[in-house]
């Protein structure tokens, strides 16, 4: 399965490289996870619930490890997530580019492999409960960037 996408970050490439690393945001803005610890330099750990169509809500362990990493422009994550109702490896990469006004540009195309009986639901399903979570996700992390942005002008302000 393929996901690609791009989606424009109200705030300056700085602060998203940051904000793409702390694993409390990540964590936060994962539909269904319930920890993501950062376990070495580039190395996060985790656990998320998920479920899909008839399966039932699974615990998966994830593991996501950042490679290639080129501060502020891009990286790439190599994940692998298993639970008892299958698993998902894959890679995904990322790239910040610096647009009009105080923005982001972050573009990403991820190839993932599903397998066990989670996949058994179907290849639209899957992909597109990966796209809704994708959303979600991004969406959280623009909230998570707005609230950090904010605290640092009062901070400035004061």
């Amino acid at each position: 399965m393929t996901l690609a996408g791009a989606f424009v970050f109200r705030g300056p490439r700085a602060a998203v490289w940051e904000l793409l690393h702390d694993p409390d945001v990540l964590a936060a803005a994962m539909p269904g996870a319930r920890q993501l610890v950062r376990t070495a330099d580039g190395r996060y750990e985790g656990v998320m619930k998920v479920g899909l169509g008839p399966v039932t809500a699974a615990e998966f362990t994830l593991v996501v490890t950042l490679i290639d990493e080129v501060p502020p422009d891009r990286f790439t994550m190599a994940i692998d997530s298993q639970g008892t109702l299958g698993f998902t490896r894959g890679s995904a990469r990322v790239a910040l580019a610096e647009t009009d006004g105080p923005a982001t540009t972050m573009t990403y195309t991820a190839d993932l492999q599903v397998g066990g009986r989670i996949a058994s639901v179907g290849q639209r399903v899957v992909e597109s409960a990966a796209k809704a979570m994708t959303a979600k996700g991004l969406e959280a992390l623009q909230r998570a960037l707005d609230d950090r942005l904010a605290r640092a002008r009062e901070g400035a302000g004061s």
